[in-house]
């Protein structure tokens, strides 16, 4: 067995749930791909978990480190949670004519009525939050 690298794959997971997060957003709001972040959700759960354990150990073959899996899943977290808010921002940033600035616009009641005003988009978030968290948690092993 080889020695693991926790702070390299700290590094790998919060990059990679950074991408995923950004990729995310950007399907969600501005794009409109609804069932696209199924796939966005699936490939980017996969994408931290294994960042994760790539990270770590090289590839070289290891014992699963349940501890990382916890970090994959808190990471995948707050990915979604971080994409949600930036779609939310996006979407208030492409207001037109606004009679509001954009700094009145982004609040949390704001952020709370946006997501009750998407149509059945809050089940895909859902499921999306499944599927992120189970495909990071099984990435790192």
């Amino acid at each position: 067995m080889t020695a693991r690298s926790t702070p390299r794959a700290v590094l790998f997971g919060v990059v990679s749930a950074a991408l995923v997060a950004l990729a995310y957003a950007l399907l969600s709001e501005p794009l409109e791909l609804t069932l696209g972040l199924l796939a966005i959700a699936f490939f980017g759960g996969w994408l931290i978990g294994n960042a994760i354990s790539y990270g770590a150990w090289r590839g070289q073959a290891h014992d699963t480190y349940r501890p990382f899996q916890w970090l994959a899943l808190a990471l995948s977290l707050v990915a979604w949670a971080s994409a949600l808010i930036l779609a939310f921002a996006v979407s208030q940033a492409f207001i037109p004519q606004s009679s509001l600035p954009l700094v009145q616009r982004l609040t949390v009641d704001g952020f709370f009525t946006y997501l009750s005003g998407l149509e059945f988009v809050p089940v895909i978030h859902v499921i999306s939050l499944a599927l992120l968290v189970f495909m990071a948690w099984r990435g790192a092993r």
